[in-house]
């Protein structure tokens, strides 16, 4: 499980550095992403992150702690985007792509940049 950790710090970290460098762009290349798929397959993903994120923790002690929260965190938004309210769904998609500002979208991309680079500390 060391390798994904390994694999997903970096995904952190290389599109945390794409939102606070290339907000608008790559807002635009994920918006794609959620408007042509429907949201209730696509949470499949969030979920299936999640499982191997609980599971990854107990196997890597280095990365309990953020693993475990990070897991839970991605097997309840999967359970919500699956049977959560569509209108909601929609709405909260909708400002994500829409209505959230530039410092936002940064402040996210600085946040998911930590959390990779957090997970690539300790595992190294």
């Amino acid at each position: 499980m060391r390798w994904f950790f390994f694999l997903l710090s970096l995904l952190f970290i290389s599109l945390g550095t794409m939102l606070i460098l290339y907000s608008k762009e790559t807002r635009a290349y994920v918006r794609n992403w959620f408007y042509r798929y429907d949201v209730r397959l696509m949470s499949g993903v969030p979920f299936a992150i999640g499982v191997l994120l609980l599971i990854g923790a107990f196997q890597v002690r280095e990365v309990f702690g953020l693993a475990f929260i990070l897991g839970l965190l991605a097997m309840a938004k999967g359970a919500y985007l699956a049977f959560g309210p569509r209108q909601q769904i929609r709405n909260l998609r909708d400002w994500w792509f829409e209505g959230a500002g530039d410092n936002v979208i940064r402040l996210s991309g600085l946040v998911t940049f930590l959390i990779g680079a957090a997970f690539l500390s300790w595992l190294v």
